[in-house]
């Protein structure tokens, strides 16, 4: 073949290849802006993009949402969001953590607003566990296997033992006589009934012929503050 003919496909090969990166530079700049990437740190660019991620997983499922719809959703390039996390399932268990930590936190506030109310910190629970974004991370953490990893995020934190930290400091200052044993087993009911409401209210109620409401909600959690608040105070 002439060596003509041989420079020339080799041009003609390298104007797609050229076009294509020309694309993706454009689209990059345009999803991220050029001012905004020099103002922004790495821990600005990994919230940004966690934040961007909890939003869409609450709003569709973790099997429902890719790192491409993160990044547009972000405002910055696909190539930024596999720098920073990698994979999908990195991202998403990043996610997961975030949201935690930021869960405990509130928490952790707002059981100290209620001061000693037992049914004031169920109702916490169940409202952090009924937030979309709990409710979705923790079945996606479920079905993937990562309850079971002795590394996941909630073995690593223990951020239950910090809240019954607090509940204790409450309890002793009331003057009852709970061992920490008996509290820690009232907290995992609570919480286990808060998680297990969540996700079956609506079929739980319904196999009873009830309508799952929000009258029936508070029903349901002041009974169940009554039982453990009446089996703690049985605790020799």
């Amino acid at each position: 073949m002439p060596r003509i003919s041989t420079q020339s496909a080799r041009e003609k090969a390298s104007v797609p290849r050229a076009r294509r990166r020309a694309a993706t530079a454009t689209q990059a700049e345009k999803a991220e802006p050029a001012a905004d990437r020099k103002r922004r740190t790495p821990e600005e660019a990994k919230r940004l993009i966690l934040a961007a991620a909890q939003t869409l997983i609450a709003a569709r499922g973790p099997d429902a949402v890719g790192l491409k719809d993160v990044a547009r959703a972000a405002g910055v390039s696909h190539g930024l969001v596999t720098h920073y996390f990698g994979t999908y399932e990195n991202l998403v268990e990043e996610a997961l953590v975030e949201h935690l930590q930021s869960q405990r936190l509130e928490g952790l506030q707002l059981i100290q607003a209620a001061g000693t109310e037992p049914e004031a910190w169920l109702a916490i629970a169940f409202e952090q566990f009924a937030h979309p974004l709990t409710v979705r991370l923790l079945v996606w953490a479920l079905l993937t296997g990562r309850l079971e990893q002795e590394d996941f995020v909630v073995f690593r934190t223990r951020g239950l033992a910090a809240t019954v930290d607090v509940l204790e400091s409450y309890v002793n200052a009331s003057g009852a006589t709970i061992d920490r044993d008996t509290l820690e087993r009232a907290v995992m009911i609570g919480i286990c009934a808060a998680i297990g409401y969540t996700l079956g209210r609506k079929p739980l109620w319904g196999s009873l012929g009830r309508r799952a409401s929000a009258q029936r909600d508070d029903e349901f959690q002041k009974q169940l503050a009554a039982m453990l608040l009446s089996a703690l105070r049985r605790t020799p």
